[in-house]
């Protein structure tokens, strides 16, 4: 009795595997893409160009510095088409090469603000400076996939 019924679990471990395959392989996607991080930023009123005055001063260096070194793949800023009063004006998108590069440390980004910005006390201020044009007002990540 205890063959017949480890011989069936046996039977019913190795059908679960071959459905769960079948599975995967009649998926019309890949999931092996880059992973797309979006902040959506609202300006202060009057301050849009010197928000993106800033972006470029700051922001544009450490990503540029990041694509140096193999994280970054490409970023891009998308302004929103009527947005109502208290929704965002403004999209920043960073497409990372996988998600490891979101998981740097703290040692890598310390070395980047102290190189960019002359320490990381520099960096800190800027961001709350930085305050003062923008609210952030959401963001999300994710994986990218694309058709077979």
């Amino acid at each position: 009795m205890k063959f017949s019924f480890r011989a069936l679990c046996c039977v019913f471990a190795l059908a679960i595997v071959a459905i769960s395959s079948a599975q995967a392989d009649d998926r019309v996607y890949n999931d092996g893409g880059s992973v797309w991080a979006i902040s959506f930023i609202e300006t202060k009123p009057g301050h849009f160009d010197d928000y993106i005055a800033n972006l470029n001063q700051i922001w544009r260096r450490y990503l540029d510095e990041q694509k140096k070194d193999g994280d970054v793949m490409s970023y891009k800023m998308i302004p929103i088409a009527f947005p109502r009063d208290g929704e965002p004006n403004l999209m920043l998108m960073v497409e990372f090469k996988n998600w490891a590069a979101l998981d740097r440390g703290n040692e890598y980004f310390d070395e980047l603000a102290e190189r960019l910005q002359g320490s990381v006390d520099n960096a800190t201020q800027s961001n709350i400076d930085r305050e003062e044009l923008r609210s952030l007002r959401g963001g999300f990540a994710g994986r990218e996939i694309t058709f077979k």
